[in-house]
């Protein structure tokens, strides 16, 4: 039974039909780095790193690409002006794999002439442009146009008009499985469901590629020598390497001051394959991984490597949850929404809802005053009103709701400048550190907040107790029939 579930789980994993918005962000990712590497560092030196009298002699390509099956498209006999339009080429291929237009052609011309230039001259070649180019290949084999891509465009607004059986019987006068592929010509593509084998592909090669770097570096361990990984000192040498360290500042620093960075790292590489499969820790594998990639582009000059390798973080993220950020994951706007509950008595609570407002640009919150009970009362009956007075409430679209730093960790996804510190959300002692500051603010924000009214110094005095009981929330409801009067408004019903 056992091994029946086993072998089930592993043919499901790489059989299963999946959503396309994963690879769709893999694929804008990658063609926004080749073009933009290509246009800001290979266009400016093109003539020294691929022209015929560059750095990298004519006889050393030849030699280079008649051995070990490699090859390039770029002839030995190619001027500097036919290099130029190549790279050219290769900058429109990239383009038009970001926006998905024909992307099979483009992430196959993208590929080979990817491999072309770098045989053309692997003097300039680092760890990242190899893993760029891994990247291509896998995802040349992927059908990335399926979600968020012009192709999709098109096969939305031209061919689901077709007839769809008119569709099956020329699949089937052409393939040899005429139900799938009839499927996948009318519009399989176009409702974003894919094969997962080429995703699950890419998803391999990352893990590999951290598996095999961690244990890489525990080679320095013989005959008693630790090396610079286990020993600890491998961070703090890059950061002084004369090289690849952008600034000058940390040598003056003890080096032990980044040995537990350097073992977080070693332990956290080795570890990837089992913390990124487990969906419990998963959230907290990339995290760190972000955290890590971002301090070593901030701190080395590795060129793209940090991006390539993070572009592969979005084939491990939920598609549900790349849909709920751009704001397609149902049909309709109101299914979409967060609402979030504030206390529309306290200022610095005011302030932050217009804070959010401008944020807000997808348009996915909205917004409820606590006191309005029977609104409140109905949207989140298992929150009490002193609950609501202590902290800010959110509830997501599928009715789920969360409180204080769990909240703005719910909101955040949704919120397109927030997108950068997603990661730091979720990171190990996030939400412990979180919840305390956030519950400190919200406890001590009377004697942060300038109050207009009477009403609001009242109500702010009413919460600077230690305790919001029956009595407070009695008070509370008092002075705020009394504030609605004053405003014009019909009181609600005390709760």
């Amino acid at each position: 039974m056992l091994l029946a579930r086993a072998l089930k789980g592993f043919w499901n994993f790489w059989s299963r039909p999946v959503r396309a918005e994963p690879v769709a962000a893999f694929r804008i990712s990658i063609g926004l780095i080749v073009a933009l590497d290509s246009l800001l560092s290979l266009l400016p030196n093109v003539a020294d790193w691929y022209g015929p009298d560059g750095l990298y002699p004519i006889r050393s390509f030849e030699l280079y690409t008649s051995s070990y099956w490699r090859w390039s498209v770029i002839g030995s006999d190619w001027s500097l002006g036919m290099t130029e339009f190549a790279l050219g080429l290769m900058i429109a291929f990239a383009a038009a794999t970001a926006l998905g237009l024909f992307t099979r052609l483009a992430t196959v011309g993208l590929w080979v002439l990817l491999v072309s230039f770098h045989m053309r001259n692997p003097y300039i070649l680092n760890g990242g442009d190899i893993l760029l180019r891994a990247a291509v290949f896998c995802l040349m084999l992927m059908p990335a146009g399926a979600a968020w891509s012009l192709d999709n465009l098109f096969r939305r607004r031209l061919l689901r008009p077709i007839e769809p059986a008119l569709w099956r019987r020329l699949a089937a006068l052409v393939f040899t499985h005429p139900a799938l592929w009839a499927e996948s010509w009318r519009g399989e593509s176009s409702r974003g469901w894919i094969r997962p084998w080429s995703l699950r592909i890419a998803q391999v090669q990352l893990i590999v590629v951290y598996f095999f770097t961690g244990i890489d570096k525990l080679r320095g361990v013989n005959n008693g020598q630790l090396g610079d990984w286990v020993g600890g000192h491998a961070i703090f040498r890059a950061l002084n390497h004369g090289t690849i360290s952008r600034f000058a500042i940390f040598g003056d620093l003890p080096w032990w001051l980044f040995a537990p960075g350097t073992w977080i790292t070693l332990v956290w590489e080795i570890a990837f394959p089992l913390l990124v499969l487990w969906r419990r820790t998963r959230w907290y594998a990339l995290s760190i991984g972000y955290l890590v990639h971002v301090g070593i582009f901030l701190t080395m000059e590795v060129t793209h490597f940090s991006f390539t390798i993070m572009a592969f973080y979005w084939l491990f993220i939920p598609a549900a949850v790349l849909m709920d950020m751009a704001g397609k994951a149902t049909g309709d706007a109101a299914s979409r929404t967060y609402t979030v509950f504030y206390d529309g008595m306290c200022p610095i609570c005011k302030k932050s809802k217009r804070t959010l407002e401008r944020l807000d640009w997808l348009g996915r919150l909205k917004y409820a005053d606590i006191h309005d009970r029977r609104f409140a009362e109905a949207e989140l009956p298992d929150v009490t009103y002193a609950d609501m007075l202590k902290q800010m409430y959110v509830k997501r679209p599928d009715g789920s709701y969360f409180g204080g730093y769990e909240a703005f960790r719910a909101m955040a996804p949704v919120l397109p400048l927030c997108w950068l510190i997603v990661p730091f959300l979720w990171l190990p002692g996030a939400r412990f550190f979180g919840s305390r500051i956030y519950a400190f603010i919200a406890r001590n924000r009377f004697k942060y907040a300038k109050c207009d009214n009477e009403f609001c110094s009242l109500h702010l005095k009413l919460l600077a107790g230690k305790e919001v009981d029956d009595e407070v929330i009695r008070k509370v409801v008092e002075l705020h029939e009394k504030y609605r009067a004053a405003q014009g408004k019909v009181p609600e019903p005390a709760a």
